[in-house]
């Protein structure tokens, strides 16, 4: 039983949502003391527009983001793929 209760969790977390990886992630830089990394913007703009939203959002509220605000246009951007730049 309990074998069957660990494979279910692995598989669930193998299609994790990117956002709240995202969020994993930025709460360790805050636990750790660390800054956002410098291309943090191009991080969030290869979300899509709701979680960039709620990252912005997310970053806002443990303190992380605290320069100027985002347009409007870059909120609601399409992402950005890998190869475009």
């Amino acid at each position: 039983m309990r074998g069957v209760l660990l494979a279910l969790m692995l598989a669930g977390s193998a299609h994790a949502d990117p956002l709240e990886a995202y969020r994993q992630q930025a709460s360790g830089w805050l636990l750790s003391g660390q800054r956002l990394p410098r291309d943090y913007r191009v991080q969030l703009m290869r979300m899509e527009s709701a979680d960039r939203i709620r990252a912005i959002a997310y970053l806002r509220r443990i303190g992380l983001l605290t320069g100027s605000s985002w347009s409007l246009d870059d909120l609601l951007r399409d992402p950005i793929l890998s190869e475009e730049r």
